[in-house]
C-alpha cells in the first residue's frame, strides 16, 4: 500500500481523531484505507479505533478487525476503556483477548541495572585564585610532574622554600600578591603559606583548598590556630592534609598519607614527613592538637556543637556548617552518568565529580566528550567508566545494563 503523502496524512489524522471523539463512526471507517497505510499508528491507534467503530454501526467483522489488531501487536487496553470492553466484553472470548493483548506487551530494549552515583555531600568550594589570573600563577610555579601526588609534594617544597614563617599578615590579596611581596623580602605566617599552596595546586589542576585547625578552647587565648591546605591526589584516590609552613604532610602506620578527618580521629599522632627545605614538624605532640576542631573553604564540622568565636573575639565565618566531616569531603573520582543519545541511539555521558575532569574512558576507550553509546547486542552488558583528568585515568565505576 503507498503511503500517503506527509500533508494528507496529517489531515487525515486530524479528521479520523475529531471522529473518533466525536462518535462519527462512518467516517471514520471510510477512511479506513488510508489509516492502513499510516504503519506509526495503524497497530496502536487506528486497529483498534476501527474495531471499535464496526461494533457502534453493528458490523459482523467487528471482531475480527479485533483479533486483527491484536495479531498485529496492540496491547494498549486501557487506551480505549470503557469503549472496547462495552464492545467485545459479553463476547465469551473476551478474557482470552485480554490475555493475549497483555502478552503483547514486549520487553524493554534496553535496562540499566547498575550505575554509578556520588554520595551526597556539601557543595565542594576550592581556594582558586581568580581566573584572569590564574595563568600569571601558574608560570610562576614548578612545572607539574606526570603524578599529582609528585606535583603535589614538589609544590609543598616550593611553597615551604619561599620564606621564613613570620607573623605578619598581608591584610588582602591572593597567592600572587603574596608571592610579589615576598620577592621583595616579605616574610608572612601559616595562612599565607596555605593561600599560595592551595592556589597553586588549583593552577595545576589539583583539586585544593585551605583548611584551619583549632586547638581545643580556642575560644580564648592566643596561638590556638593554624593554616594549611589540602588536595584530592588523583593517583591516591583520597584527600591529602599539606602545611606549607612546614612543608609537611602526615602518614599512618603504613605510610599512607593522611586526610584532615583521618587526622582528627587517631588516638595518637601520626607520623609527620617533610619535604621541604627545613626540619619539619619536630614536636609531634604540639602540632596533633591542633586536628581537634578544624573547617575548610566552605565548610565547618563540629559533632557536638560548634563555638563560633576564636582567641576572644574573631568571628569564624564559614559558608555551610556540618555535624559530620564526611560530608565535606566528596570522593572525586565518584561520577555520576546522564542518559544521551549518541550516533542515534541511547548512550551515557559521564558527569564526573572531579573539577578539572578533562574527559573519560569507557574499557579503554577513551572520549573527550565522555560520552558512548550502549551495545544494544542481546544479552546482559558490562562495562567500567572513568573520568579522566591531566594526571591520567581515575578509579573506574561499574555500569551494567540488559538489551532484548
Amino acid at each position: 500500500m503507498t503511503a500517503p503523502r506527509p500533508a494528507k496524512l496529517a489531515r487525515v489524522r486530524t479528521v479520523a481523531q475529531d471522529a473518533m471523539r466525536g462518535g462519527r463512526w462512518w467516517t471514520l471507517l471510510d477512511l479506513e484505507p488510508t489509516l492502513r497505510a499510516d504503519t506509526e499508528y495503524w497497530r496502536d491507534l487506528w486497529a483498534p479505533s476501527l474495531a471499535i467503530a464496526a461494533s457502534k454501526v453493528g458490523l459482523p467483522d467487528a471482531r475480527s478487525r479485533l483479533d486483527e489488531a491484536i495479531a498485529a501487536g496492540f496491547h494498549q487496553i486501557d487506551l480505549f476503556e470503557p469503549e472496547l470492553t462495552a464492545a467485545f466484553g459479553t463476547d465469551p472470548a473476551w478474557p482470552g483477548l485480554l490475555d493475549s493483548a497483555r502478552a503483547n506487551v514486549p520487553g524493554p530494549p534496553l535496562r540499566l541495572t547498575v550505575w554509578p552515583e556520588p554520595g551526597p555531600t556539601a557543595p565542594l568550594r576550592l581556594n582558586r585564585i581568580a581566573a584572569p589570573r590564574e595563568t600569571q600563577l601558574r608560570a610562576r610555579l614548578p612545572a607539574p610532574s606526570a603524578s599529582a601526588w609528585q606535583t603535589a609534594k614538589e609544590l609543598l617544597a616550593w611553597t615551604c622554600a619561599r620564606w621564613r614563617h613570620a607573623n605578619a599578615r598581608i591584610n588582602a590579596g591572593d597567592a600572587l600578591d603574596i608571592l610579589e611581596q615576598v620577592a621583595l623580602g616579605a616574610r608572612y605566617s601559616c595562612v599565607e603559606y596555605s593561600i599560595v599552596l592551595a592556589q597553586g595546586l588549583n593552577a595545576l589542576r589539583i583539586p585544593a583548598r585551605k583548611a584551619d585547625l583549632r586547638r581545643g578552647d580556642y575560644h580564648d587565648g592566643v596561638g590556638k590556630g593554624h593554616a594549611v591546605a589540602e588536595a584530592w591526589i588523583d593517583d591516591l584516590d583520597r584527600w591529602v592534609l599539606l602545611d606549607g609552613q612546614h612543608g609537611t604532610y602526615w602518614v599512618d602506620e603504613e605510610s599512607r598519607p593522611l586526610s584532615l578527618p583521618e587526622l582528627q580521629a587517631r588516638e595518637h599522632p601520626a607520623r609527620p614527613v617533610s619535604v621541604g627545605p627545613r626540619d619539619g614538624i619536630k614536636d609531634v605532640e604540639l602540632w596533633a592538637a591542633y586536628f581537634q576542631y578544624a573547617s575548610v573553604t566552605g565548610s565547618a564540622w563540629a559533632p557536638k556543637g560548634f563555638v563560633p568565636v576564636f582567641q576572644g573575639g574573631t568571628v569564624i565565618e564559614t559558608e555551610r556548617l556540618l555535624h559530620d566531616s564526611a560530608e565535606a569531603y566528596p570522593r572525586l573520582s565518584d561520577l555520576a552518568i546522564a542518559i544521551t543519545q549518541v550516533e542515534g541511539a541511547p548512550g551515557i555521558r559521564l558527569v564526573p565529580e572531579h573539577p578539572y575532569a578533562a574527559g573519560g574512558v569507557m574499557d579503554g576507550r577513551p572520549s573527550p566528550s565522555a560520552a558512548w553509546p550502549l551495545d544494544q547486542t542481546e544479552g546482559d552488558h558490562r562495562a567500567n567508566l572513568a573520568a579522566s583528568t591531566p594526571y591520567g585515568v581515575l578509579t573506574e565505576r561499574e555500569l551494567r545494563w540488559t538489551a532484548t
